[in-house]
């Protein structure tokens, strides 16, 4: 997940002496990965009415999907100051609205709303009540910031939303408090083919078992995790609003969006597992807001449905931990350098064996192996020794399918073909159809190659005399009460319409991999010929052994015969060498309608071959039926 982070907003939170520049490039080698600095100008006017510098930075930061803890203005801010004293630049955090216990007054239950609460899919449901508020535009420096993030202003209501899950990583959702019927909340498991209308004006059949808060009169007002309902939005009349603040059960989050397709910031958020300790202080931040830019009065008492697991996470290595991390890094730090790296970062050593994991990282951080991995890049993986592996090299595993893929690979380049990728989906099949899919040409999950090879000489037709293509690749066959089958295969194909030539493509291929009678069943489409195989099959009759033939010392007849077939090639073939061993080789030399013109190959290894020999032969070829 990309984020962006204008550098003044950023440094609201850390104090250094460092340079963008100096920023990118430490947290890039120790942290999250910053891809690009962004220019901006003119100056941007900051909170408070101060106006910045003649220019401002942007950074685009690349963060690992584990690191949720990131995905914000000050989860970035909490890295810069960790990482950027181990490049002597001096970095601290000014403020955090998570520093302090906030100063709210919680209940679990409030005069303005009636909620109940399935708290195995809502593990935290906190709400306000934010009465007489003025909705207009959100102030120049807060939505030039939503601009540069890549967000567009809407109202202050909204942009206070958007500002606060960029700055705090913690998601917010606003209610017209007047559209709730009855002053009640049911937040529960959707029921299979219910339907919401969320904000973007979509309506989603449910699959069930999604996430749903309903009012007192029993319509859903929000796919939670997701998007707000179209029926509870705030708006232009919008004179009272409940602010809404929560952590869900990321499964049930992640499963929605994908089923649903329909992937939102907030989504992405949920789906990895927020911490409820940031709901309370981003609850807090929230209303701050909301007395600044709408001039709305909240209640004194917040709405807190919470039951608190163990008080603190921590981690015991199985000795002690200089020993621990030192022994996997290959490298000597003391145990007051050790505390250091992982003060810088939040964690608390409690003993010789034991660490306390920040509130913020107990979804990431869960085995004593994390605490070395977070070590090492504090400390710097560019600093860690480079050491060549000692011992005896281990032995390749013998991986019978990759070879004879690479081998076919290669051998069909070799004669002319372009290996092409074509989709998995297609938009007409007999196989599995997505419940949810993108584009009607993306439906099918395919159980044949064909008609993807079919349409790309379509597609290409016209541009060159011809088109020779292969593939290697799986389709996916259907099974009952289980996931499909993947079966790999092969396919060729060419646009020349030599049926001859393309069967002897695929007769040099068989030959290649060492097999002597496989069946071809070559495809006839128009003037495309296709020739489609399982793959596994084909792999497992080829070898690499081929048998050592002594040269005779007797020279071999050859003759040719001609004869007026009605069968197919292969099944004339094998007829004739039915009749006799003494015959070692036939060879197509001409074709004219019905008419084949085949060259014999007569040979013994233990004597010369004679007319007689060869005559009882001719005889019992001209007497079979072609």
């Amino acid at each position: 997940m990309n984020i962006l982070i204008p550098d003044s907003w950023l440094r609201e939170f850390l104090d250094t002496d460092a340079t963008p520049q100096q920023i990118q490039s430490a947290l890039s080698l120790c942290g999250p990965s910053i891809e690009r600095l962004i220019k901006f100008a003119p100056p941007l006017k900051l909170r408070g009415g101060e106006r910045g510098g003649n220019t401002d930075w942007i950074y685009d930061i690349e963060i690992t999907t584990n690191r949720v803890d990131c995905m914000s203005v000050i989860g970035f801010a909490r890295e810069a100051v960790a990482i950027l004293p181990q490049f002597k630049r001096r970095a601290r955090l000014i403020k955090s609205p998570f520093a302090t216990k906030p100063s709210l007054k919680t209940s679990t239950q409030v005069p303005y709303l009636e909620v109940k609460v399935d708290q195995t899919l809502c593990p935290r449901f906190t709400a306000v009540l934010i009465q007489n508020v003025t909705i207009g535009p959100s102030p120049d420096w807060l939505a030039k910031r939503l601009e540069l993030v890549g967000m567009r202003p809407l109202n202050a209501i909204v942009d206070i939303s958007n500002y606060l899950m960029h700055e705090l990583g913690q998601p917010i959702h606003t209610f017209d408090y007047d559209k709730i019927t009855n002053r009640r909340m049911t937040l529960r498991a959707s029921r299979k083919g219910e339907k919401i209308t969320t904000l973007d004006g979509k309506t989603h059949t449910l699959h069930g078992g999604d996430i749903v808060i309903e009012d007192g009169s029993g319509k859903l007002i929000d796919l939670c995790g997701i998007m707000g309902g179209l029926n509870s939005a705030v708006d232009t009349k919008t004179k009272n609003v409940l602010l809404f603040v929560q952590t869900y059960d990321p499964v049930r989050i992640r499963k929605t969006s994908m089923s649903l397709a329909h992937r939102t910031q907030a989504a992405v958020l949920f789906e990895k597992k927020l911490s409820p300790d940031s709901v309370l202080p981003t609850t807090q931040s929230a209303i701050q807001l909301f007395i600044l830019l709408t001039h709305g009065q909240p209640s004194d008492k917040v709405l807190d449905i919470y039951t608190p697991g163990k008080t603190k996470d921590a981690l015991t290595t199985s000795f002690s931990l200089p020993e621990f991390i030192n022994s996997r890094l290959g490298i000597n730090l003391s145990a007051p350098q050790i505390s250091q790296f992982l003060a810088g970062l939040g964690f608390l050593v409690l003993s010789d064996r034991k660490v306390e994991i920040p509130w913020y990282r107990t979804g990431d951080i869960s085995i004593p192996e994390d605490l070395v991995e977070e070590v090492a890049r504090i400390y710097g993986y560019h600093n860690l020794p480079s050491q060549i592996m000692s011992g005896p090299l281990p032995t390749n595993r013998n991986d019978k399918v990759f070879y004879w893929e690479h081998r076919l690979k290669t051998l069909l380049v070799h004669l002319g073909f372009t290996e092409v990728y074509t989709w998995s989906l297609v938009e007409i099949d007999t196989g599995l159809k997505l419940k949810n899919p993108l584009t009607s040409e993306w439906s099918y999950l395919r159980t044949t190659l064909t008609p993807s090879h079919l349409k790309i000489h379509t597609e290409n037709a016209g541009k060159a005399d011809q088109f020779d293509f292969f593939e290697i690749t799986s389709v996916y066959l259907p099974r009952r009460n289980d996931l499909p089958l993947e079966e790999p295969r092969l396919i060729i194909s060419t646009n020349s319409g030599n049926y001859s030539k393309f069967k002897g493509i695929i007769e040099t291929v068989l030959s290649e991999m060492g097999i002597a009678d496989f069946p071809i069943r070559i495809q006839t489409h128009s003037n495309i010929l296709v020739w489609e195989t399982p793959l596994l099959p084909l792999i497992s009759q080829a070898t690499t052994t081929r048998t050592y033939t002594a040269i005779s010392q007797y020279p071999p007849i050859m003759e040719d015969v001609n004869i007026t077939h009605n069968r197919p090639y292969a099944e004339i073939i094998k007829s004739i060498q039915k009749i006799s061993s003494l015959i070692k080789q036939i060879d197509l030399i001409d074709k004219f309608g019905d008419k084949l013109t085949l060259r014999l190959t007569f040979h013994s290894a233990s004597k010369q071959l004679s007319s007689l020999d060869i005559i009882p032969i001719r005889d019992k070829i001209a007497n079979i039926q072609l």
